[in-house]
């Protein structure tokens, strides 16, 4: 609508000049209204802060009373997480100003709260209105999320801080691909990647399907709790170099060796346990780099299968590579639908979901349905039997290989949905 984009390109005159001819000829124009769909019945106040002009945030409330703080349509999201998302730091605080500090700790229809939007700063708004180019990085939504934690936004990876995806903070810059605000909510607020989703996720488990390959590693390397946790065995800090590592190492088998336990059998169970932890830290940090091992268990058991596969495929070189095929497809198949639960997992997001956890092994974009049926015994291979082969739309190619598997599809007000049978029956039982 007019007004909206106005709002959203900072045209204050032309702002102005509408308003006022609204209300000079009875048009019933107001300040607040909603735009129609697909923009989920925004206000001018949401595209002016998502856009960066604050003298037009100013302008629709300060002159013509708009709402300081109005939620749309879809999820409730308001022009201050706009704000944030667009790391539009002065925006923010005027929006603050203007509603009260309570403000920044609301969550919309999705449970996201501004510690979640801010680790979702696109990469082109990472140096914030260009005051910083060299924090092109993603340095420069540190400042913002420093502001937003001053006024009590914390960034802890815990349940109640996470979204209806269970998304902490830290899942969201690992998804953002903002690697100085891993390190910043490391080493300010002592998160580390400890905490899964409710799809078994790990924020380096995210950081890889979105290709953020430097936050993935990051997180392995420097983020995990595994690396953080042999420090805390050794007694030392985390990030303490390889010869106080080893040193420590040395005083502690000293004094805790299995040979220098004495006394009752319980007690020397204890030494010996102390040790063997003691021991597997210090490998652990020397020899494995401290890397962690932090991955969603699912994937794990996919891969296990795999490897089954592969090595039946030596074994028995007779069985159908076709029904091998197939036995993976369901299998990853499961492992994506997972993701949402009982909810179950939208159709048409499956292809999109499966390409982001394995890029290498791309979802089909053609989809055909096989049908074998009788032929003369002069046609097909001899046999009597031929296959036909039909085109086919998503759906029905999804119920045809999905056939006689745990996976099955219902249909709930309009969209389509996957769901795991399995996973209900073991909920019943």
């Amino acid at each position: 609508m007019p007004l909206h984009w106005m709002a959203g390109t900072g045209f204050d005159e032309a702002i102005e000049f509408i308003l006022k001819y609204s209300e000079e000829h009875e048009l019933g124009l107001t300040v607040d209204q909603r735009a129609h769909h697909p923009s989920t019945h925004r206000t001018p106040l949401h595209y002016a802060a998502r856009n960066g002009h604050l003298s037009t945030c100013q302008l629709l409330i300060e002159e013509h009373g708009a709402n300081p703080h109005p939620q749309c349509g879809r999820g409730g999201v308001t022009p201050l997480q706009l704000a944030v998302w667009q790391n539009r730091l002065k925006i923010v605080r005027y929006l603050v100003e203007k509603n009260g500090p309570h403000v920044v700790h609301e969550r919309n229809g999705f449970n996201c709260g501004l510690m979640h939007w801010v680790g979702l700063v696109p990469r082109k708004r990472w140096g914030g209105n260009g005051d910083h180019p060299a924090q092109n990085d993603g340095s420069g939504v540190i400042p913002l999320a420093h502001y937003l934690h001053s006024l009590g936004v914390v960034y802890e990876s815990t349940m109640n801080n996470s979204n209806t995806q269970g998304h902490t903070p830290n899942h969201k810059a690992a998804w953002g691909g903002n690697l100085p605000l891993l390190q910043y909510f490391r080493d300010e607020h002592n998160v580390y990647d400890t905490v899964q989703d409710t799809a078994g996720n790990f924020c380096a488990d995210i950081a890889k399907m979105r290709n953020n390959m430097d936050c993935h590693h990051w997180l392995l390397e420097h983020g995990s709790g595994d690396r953080a946790e042999s420090y805390r065995i050794l007694g030392l800090d985390v990030g303490a170099d390889m010869e106080t590592v080893r040193r420590r190492y040395m005083e502690l088998a000293k004094t805790i060796h299995p040979d220098k336990a004495n006394g009752s059998d319980e007690k020397s169970d204890k030494v010996v346990d102390s040790f063997v932890r003691v021991k597997a830290a210090y490998e652990h940090l020397t020899k494995e780099g401290g890397v962690g091992k932090q991955t969603n268990p699912k994937f794990e058991e996919l891969k296990l299968l795999e490897d089954h596969r592969r090595m039946n495929n030596e074994l028995d070189m007779r069985e159908s590579l076709n029904h091998r095929d197939d036995d993976l497809f369901i299998a990853r198949l499961i492992a994506v639908i997972s993701d949402y639960g009982d909810d179950g997992f939208p159709v048409s997001l499956i292809s999109r979901r499966w390409n982001q956890i394995w890029p290498d092994r791309p979802f089909p974009t053609e989809f055909e349905i096989e049908r074998t049926v009788r032929c003369g015994k002069n046609d097909g291979d001899g046999s009597g039997l031929t296959t036909l082969r039909k085109k086919a739309k998503l759906l029905k190619w999804l119920k045809w290989k999905c056939k006689g598997t745990a996976v099955h599809f219902r249909n709930n007000d309009g969209d389509v949905l996957a769901f795991d049978s399995t996973k209900q029956k073991m909920a019943l039982d």
